[in-house]
Order: structure tokens, then sequence, then C-alpha cells
């Protein structure tokens, strides 16, 4: 019998296990190519030099895109439309270096909120699970979508918008071929072979590092707030349990009480962890893609007058990824709102008179913090939801309309 019973929490295990790999399947590996994604202490010597590698690689990238680009931009060029057109690129990159940088700077939280996650898969009944599994489902096709549109829209941005411009006779008939990014180069002609097709492809690469950095963040940002999210499904679940039955012993209550107290107590500190994870991610987001919104929109216009159908397809798919990616940072905001909503009215609403007057003075306690929710916040500074997207929106539209009368 208790063999049986050992091969049954055997199999259980395996199941959980199973589910967190689940939960983590499309954002492990795009932020584990990069070197983002935590890995255990207990790790090989090699896997750690390994780990290095990728984080120099990647930051070897991010400057061959900014500094280059801005060289260009103050050194070579002197057309102001061009100049703004660069401005997209440096503005992309440097946010993605900003939010590589923080995800490698707050990997130990990122491991905690991780770790947290594996355990309450494993403890989690099968009523729970299925709650843990839908709101999982959801950060996995945020995931996805994010990555989709990225890679879809940026590899185009990055090779068909440069092969369908071809080469570029100057008045001095010098031939230039375009880069993805134009670059300026003290000591090296770009425009030479193989230089320029070896910065052609390694310019694809800091590509993909960088929507890697977009869709890893958000895919990560997603998967956390929605485990928040179930975790105060489940609460909510254990409140209303509290006074279902009335022929409870005070012991049993008492007991009931003091799990969703301690309940609360581990989702507010998850959330702590969530926001020391993402309040800069999310600014750094908020104000960058304010810009890109903006500055992809002039671009889209710019095509347009020039009757470049290609180019403006090519920019309308970046466009709807920049907005896809700041809507989904306010969109999860919005679910964690509500969600903290529901366990707010839920505390309101138990049938305290069933319970005797030392339990009622207990639930003044788990109504307090139920009525103090936690948000998703941008650096302590903007509430992320779905009004916050509005804003940025029309602030977006206000500055796209200043630069057509400017420039």
């Amino acid at each position: 019998m208790s063999k049986s019973s050992a091969m049954k929490n055997t199999s259980q295990l395996t199941k959980r296990e199973e589910d967190m790999k689940y939960a983590t399947r499309y954002v492990k590996p795009i932020l584990g190519a990069i070197g983002a994604w935590p890995v255990s202490f207990s790790s090989s010597f090699m896997s750690k030099i390994l780990l290095r590698t990728e984080h120099i690689l990647t930051y070897f990238l991010f400057f061959l895109i900014i500094v280059p680009t801005i060289m260009y931009v103050f050194f070579k060029e002197k057309n102001n439309k061009i100049r703004l057109k660069l401005m997209g690129p440096i503005i992309n990159c440097t946010m993605q270096f900003c939010k590589y940088t923080i995800l490698l700077w707050r990997t130990n939280e990122v491991q905690k909120g991780l770790d947290v996650m594996k355990q309450d898969w494993i403890t989690a009944t099968d009523e729970n699970r299925l709650i843990f599994r839908s709101k999982a489902k959801i950060a996995r096709r945020v995931v996805l979508t994010a990555a989709i549109t990225m890679y879809g829209g940026g590899l185009c941005y990055r090779t068909i918008l440069p092969l369908l411009k071809g080469p570029i006779i100057t008045p001095d008939n010098i031939t230039i071929r375009p880069l993805p990014c134009p670059s300026y180069f003290v000591i090296l002609d770009e425009q030479k072979s193989p230089n320029y097709e070896i910065l052609f492809l390694v310019q694809i690469l800091a590509g993909f590092v960088i929507y890697a950095v977009i869709s890893g963040s958000c895919g990560l940002s997603a998967l956390f707030v929605l485990h928040a999210c179930s975790m105060l499904r489940i609460l909510v679940d254990k409140m209303k349990a509290l006074v279902d039955m009335r022929d409870m012993s005070d012991t049993m209550v008492q007991r009931r009480i003091m799990d969703i107290v301690e309940y609360q107590t581990k989702i507010k500190r998850f959330l702590k962890n969530i926001e020391t994870i993402t309040e800069y991610i999310c600014l750094t987001e908020m104000m960058g893609g304010t810009c890109l919104v903006c500055l992809v929109g002039y671009y889209i216009l710019m095509e347009w007058e020039n009757n470049n159908i290609a180019a403006v397809l090519i920019y309308v798919t970046l466009q709807i990824s920049c907005t896809f990616c700041v809507f989904i940072l306010c969109y999860i905001g919005q679910l964690l709102i509500d969600e903290n909503q529901i366990v707010g009215q839920a505390s309101c609403m138990i049938n305290w008179y069933h319970l005797s007057t030392k339990h009622m003075r207990s639930l003044i306690l788990i109504i307090a913090m139920s009525n103090y929710p936690m948000k998703l916040m941008a650096g302590k500074m903007i509430e992320m939801s779905l009004a916050t997207f509005t804003g940025v929106m029309k602030l977006s539209m206000g500055y796209l309309n200043i630069l057509r009368e400017v420039i």
C-alpha cells in the first residue's frame, strides 16, 4: 500500500514539474539564448563560462548598433529627416540594452519568483492546478505573439528593407550599399568587401538579440503577474470556503483564518518581488514605447508620401509590434488590478455573522489586507493599466502631430 502511495506521489510530482515546464516553454529558451535565464548555483564550470560568454557577446552586439549609428547621425548624415529616421533604431536598441541589464541585475529575484511558482505547482490541488494552468496558457500566448510580431517585423526591417533600397550612387559617383543600421567606423570602411557582408550579418544577429530581449521581458513579466493573478483567485476561493460549513469547530475555523492570512502574506511577498523585477522594465517600455510609436508612425507617413508600399507594410508591422509591447504590460497590470478588486469584494462579502465574536475580530486583518492592493508600477510613478495605455497612445499621437508640423 505504501509503495503504491509513493508511486502516486512520484507521478503527481512529475506531472507538476511538467506543468512548470509548460508555463516556461517559450520564455525560457528565448531568455536562455541571451544568458538572461537564471542558472542554478550547482551548474558546471563550463555552463557558467558559457553564460558569461553570452553576456559579453550580447553587450558587444548592443554597442555595435548603438555607438556606430550615433556616430553616423552626428558625423556623417546631414539630412535631418534621415537623422530622425535613425533615431528609432538607436532608441529601441538603448531600451533593450537597459532592459537586458535590469534582467541580469535582478537574476536572484527572478530565481526567487520561479522557485515560488515551482513550489505552488507542486503543492497545488487539482482545482488550483487548473487555475494556474489557465493563466500560464495566457502567458504562453503573450510571449509567442510578442516573438512572432517582433521577429517578423524586425527581420523584415533588417533584411528586406535595405535590400529593396539597393545600392545608392552619390553625385561623386561613389556606390553606397545600405546596411540595416547605417554605421560610421573611424578606422574601418564598412562599404568594402568583406567588411560590408560581415557587418550586414552581424547587424541581423544583433536584431535577434534585441527582439529576444523584447519578447523575453514581456513574457517574463506576463508569466509572473498572471501567476500572481492565479494566487489571488485561489485566495478568493479560500475566503468563500471559510464559512461554508456552519458546524465547523473553533480549531478548524482558526486554521482556515490562519491559512488565509499566511496565503495573503505570501502573495504580498511575491508581488513585491515582481515589482522589484518589473518596475524599471515597465518604466523603460513606457518612455521608449511612447517615442517609438510616435517615430514609427512618422516613418509610415514618410514612406507613404514616397509611394514605397513595401516599406509602409514593414513599418506598419513594426508599429503593431511596438504598440503590442506597451499594451501587454498595461493589460497584465489591468488584470492584476481587477483580481485585487475581486479579492477586496470577496473579503467584504464573507458571511461573518456565521462566526463567533472572536473569529469576527480576526477578519479585520483579512479585510484590511485585501483592500490594500498592490499594483504593477513603472518606476513607482506610473500605474500600469489600460487607462495608462490610452494615455501613452494619446501622447504618442500628439508628438507625431508636432513632428509633422516641425520637420
